[in-house]
């Protein structure tokens, strides 16, 4: 799933780097081969940890925008990402929850610190609540190849079962 979110990626106009921050170290070659930069989340440092050094980074290169979208997402296209760049226009925070609306896929920060990441259980609330306090403009919005997220053996089996239907659940190749 990676390597699909990856290519969706790198397809669109408009990305112009990516990152991926794992704590798992065959990411990083799945990274690599994609053109992809690598950070090390580090053992027991955590997800939100390593984000804010790959967006302390991205603010030595630019003051621009960062976007984290999560790798689980066997459905991304680039156009979802295309739809979720071009429907966060004008605003700070764009945010995209998860299939059962409780952890948040896809953030978009404008500028990249706009509000403190807090991804884990609850995450798409505490965003918002964070979005709110911190009175940036801000969007939720509903894109489906980046709300379903593979989180469990169910998921997986959801996933298969649609695609031997013959529905348009595929992963790009290059």
């Amino acid at each position: 799933m990676l390597s699909n979110v990856l290519i969706a990626l790198k397809k669109s106009r408009r990305i112009t780097d990516v990152t991926v921050v794992s704590a798992d170290k065959k990411a990083s070659r799945i990274a690599h081969r994609h053109g992809a930069e690598f950070l090390s989340e580090g053992r027991g440092h955590g997800l939100n940890r390593a984000l804010r050094l790959a967006i302390r980074e991205l603010e030595k290169r630019t003051t621009g925008t960062a976007m984290i979208i999560h790798a689980d997402l066997p459905l991304l296209t680039t156009r979802d990402v295309d739809k979720f760049l071009s429907r966060a226009q004008g605003f700070q925070v764009a945010i995209v929850p998860c299939k059962n609306g409780t952890g948040t896929n896809a953030l978009l920060l404008r500028p990249p610190n706009a509000i403190p990441l807090v991804f884990g259980k609850g995450s798409f609330k505490t965003h918002l609540s964070l979005a709110k306090k911190a009175r940036v403009r801000w969007r939720v919005l509903k894109i489906r190849g980046i709300q379903f997220d593979i989180d469990d053996p169910r998921d997986l089996r959801k996933f298969t079962r649609q695609d031997a239907k013959g529905e348009s659940f595929r992963f790009l190749r290059k």
